[in-house]
């Protein structure tokens, strides 16, 4: 299949009786479509790469009952003149964080709403490591807002784009090894161990997290990827081992999280409450765990 042309002009092809409508998001080796089935409005994800598609619908069979990723519908295999696409069906998500990133002033999201996103999203990692889940591709990107569920237009993160999670334990506990032996030290926003050789596990998430949300706060990480391999390494090794002083200066403020970050090992259970607490705390004048909204704001919808 033509990965540049076909895969993002499938506009008016039905899949499992939904219409594909119009295209809302495309990568390097798939594309995502709002579609319909009646009144039924879904995305689906069409891909060129059977692993990846395969690999996201056992994880999202897996966290099928988890409210904090999308809502699993189907996995399709389709022969086209142009070879097999492979789709998945999955709940229609509002806009992703770097979206939304990109579109308030400064791009920096407010102190306020920050540390509401970065609760949320810490109570999806919660989740989805619940079911004994690593999602290994934690960045802004990859989670939405959901669509406004009531006349206030709340809204709650989700992750999603589970291509490359691994299904880490077994439920006796034993480690399951990863078949496909990726090499993560190659991703450049992978956590400092994984960048040292080691296989991501659910502290891993937690600090990619952590990057995620300091680029949120308005710090250029994008720069920071582009330095030496030596530098980056360095940069995310003094996070671990002296956040208070690595943070950016309008960052700081998140140090009680940082803090906490970095005491994580792969032998102590992670304290999800109390990482969520050290949220908290870094901004002890507003509550973290209250809802989002999707607002007007001086005539644009954002997040607040």
């Amino acid at each position: 299949m033509n990965r540049v042309v076909t895969i993002k002009d499938l506009v008016g092809m039905d899949i499992r009786g939904f219409h594909l409508n119009r295209l809302i998001g495309a990568g390097s080796y798939g594309a995502v479509y709002e579609s319909s089935s009646g009144s039924e409005r879904i995305a689906v994800k069409a891909s060129v790469r059977e692993w990846d598609v395969l690999n996201e619908a056992a994880a999202l069979q897996r966290l099928f009952y988890c409210q904090y990723t999308p809502q699993y519908y189907f996995n399709e295999e389709t022969t086209t003149p142009d070879g097999i696409l492979h789709t998945i069906g999955q709940e229609l998500l509002g806009p992703d964080l770097e979206t939304i990133r990109r579109s308030v002033p400064w791009q920096a999201i407010k102190r306020p709403t920050l540390v509401r996103i970065a609760w949320q999203a810490l109570s999806c990692l919660e989740a989805v490591h619940g079911f004994k889940l690593v999602h290994r591709d934690v960045k802004l990107a990859n989670f939405a807002v959901s669509l406004p569920s009531s006349p206030t237009n709340r809204v709650t993160i989700k992750i999603f784009d589970f291509g490359l999670a691994h299904h880490y334990m077994d439920d006796n506990g034993d480690l399951i090894e990863d078949s496909t032996n990726p090499d993560f030290r190659l991703m450049k926003y992978c956590s400092y161990e994984v960048a040292m050789g080691m296989d991501p596990m659910p502290k891993d998430d937690l600090h990619q997290l952590s990057f995620a949300i300091l680029y949120a706060s308005g710090y250029n990480f994008p720069k920071m990827l582009k330095s030496p391999p030596d530098v980056l390494l360095e940069w995310k090794r003094d996070l671990l081992r002296k956040p208070s002083e690595a943070l950016p200066p309008l960052a700081r403020f998140l140090s009680p999280w940082f803090d906490a970050l970095s005491d994580l090992n792969d032998i102590v259970p992670i304290n999800y409450p109390d990482l969520k607490q050290k949220i908290q705390e870094s901004l002890p004048a507003h509550n973290a765990s209250a809802d989002l909204y999707w607002e007007m704001v001086d005539g644009e919808e954002t997040l607040v």
